[in-house]
């Protein structure tokens, strides 16, 4: 099959060092492992890093099956902005001019958002006769209710009416509906105003399954320089220092553990409230800030964590959500900590592999009990693998995902 895939943020196998591939990233690879020609097109913009992969619209080959189409976009600066629905608009306009040099694919799938360029693929859907398959994770536009400060609430409304009229029009005019979680899918049937329809389907946001024993060794060669010990009680964080995540409470539970020496925090990634982050534990030598870490740096840190720690903000689009880092998580056999209520949570308590804070004092609770109860820790490390392998393993989700696009496929013709 010719398959194209239309996502944009995430990381590309084309980005430089060790990339760890998220969502699309790791369907492509299985999709042109098992014989499928694989066309993903994306910005040239990298979300995460800020800049620009290339100055020009540019076609990479990866092998004969696999293709990467970057399309050339100004990016932005903030990720609640102006010129990221600039950004949006001009990412979609290039899809439909670019895509007419190219033979028409067998079946497209495309992230819900952005909108723009959902709508862009339906209309190419509906001209070429293709089937269209809607990823939805992400509550767009429900997150704007939000992150929009109180007093933009009321003028942001007809925005977010218009975004729900266009994606209720983009998912009726799709050919089936696929959710990370079953309240996405539930969230898309709503707006959409429908039943499920048979092609309407979940498929959790997956991890690749990773060995990282042998990785421990690297350990002191890429954490020493930290102070940090692979003995050490380490409560982990990868992530981004966005407006997603409340880390204040960390910092302030690190405040109240930092008589115990062997508990350190280590919070990784970059973003817009880092600064601060860094000024609230400037005198804690308890808490680590490596800040944008590669993949060999990330697997020996794994290698030696106890804690996952999940601080995501107490919104919907969280609530209803199991994003990259829960799995990722899992994947290591490390228990994980949640700032959050709702189906991670749920997870959790069910397979007995993790908690929930509501400020900082509980926080301090559950780390210290499960410091000191090292055996508890060893049996909530084993269930979160047990739960990782049942509904988190991507070499199983995704050759499920990659055999409902075939049957999409073999149904629309």
């Amino acid at each position: 099959m010719n398959i194209w895939i239309v996502s944009d943020g995430e990381p590309l196998p084309t980005d430089e060092g060790n990339v760890r591939l998220r969502r699309m990233g790791l369907l492509s690879e299985i999709l042109y492992r098992n014989g499928n020609e694989v066309h993903w097109f994306s910005s040239s913009f990298h979300h995460y890093k800020k800049k620009h992969r290339s100055n020009n619209d540019k076609d990479i080959k990866i092998n004969n099956n696999y293709t990467i189409h970057l399309l050339k976009t100004k990016g932005y600066r903030k990720n609640v902005s102006i010129a990221r629905i600039s950004h949006h608009k001009k990412l979609s306009r290039k899809f439909l001019l670019n895509t007419k040099a190219y033979e028409k694919p067998d079946i497209i799938i495309a992230t819900m958002a952005p909108l723009e360029v959902s709508k862009a693929v339906i209309q190419y859907g509906e001209y070429n006769n293709v089937p269209v398959i809607i990823d939805i994770r992400d509550l767009w536009p429900e997150i704007f209710n939000e992150v929009v400060p109180s007093w933009g609430k009321t003028l942001i409304k007809p925005y977010i009416w218009l975004c729900k009229s266009q994606l209720r029009t983009i998912i009726r005019k799709s050919t089936g509906m696929i959710g990370v979680t079953p309240q996405f899918l539930d969230y898309g049937l709503n707006v959409a105003r429908m039943n499920k329809r048979e092609f309407d389907q979940v498929f959790y946001t997956s991890y690749k399954p990773r060995d990282i024993s042998g990785h421990l060794n690297n350990f002191n060669k890429h954490w020493s320089k930290f102070g940090l010990k692979s003995t050490d009680f380490i409560v982990i964080f990868l992530g981004n220092f966005g407006r997603q995540f409340v880390l204040e409470p960390i910092i302030e539970a690190a405040e109240k553990l930092k008589e115990q020496r062997n508990i350190k925090f280590v919070l990784c990634g970059v973003g817009e409230s880092l600064d601060k982050i860094k000024r609230m534990s400037s005198n804690l030598e308890n808490v680590i800030l490596p800040g944008w870490i590669e993949e060999e740096q990330i697997l020996s840190l794994l290698s030696a964590s106890s804690i996952g720690i999940a601080p995501y903000r107490n919104s919907i689009n969280f609530t209803k959500n199991t994003p990259n880092k829960f799995g990722e998580y899992l994947s290591a056999s490390i228990p994980v900590i949640l700032g959050v209520n709702g189906i991670m949570e749920e997870l959790v308590s069910e397979y007995e592999c993790g908690d929930n804070y509501k400020d900082s004092n509980e926080l301090v609770t559950i780390l210290e009990r499960l410091f000191l109860d090292r055996q508890q820790l060893i049996g909530m490390s084993e269930n979160a693998y047990k739960l990782y392998e049942e509904k988190f393993n991507a070499d199983k989700v995704y050759l499920e995902l990659s055999r409902y696009l075939q049957e999409v496929t073999s149904k629309s013709n």
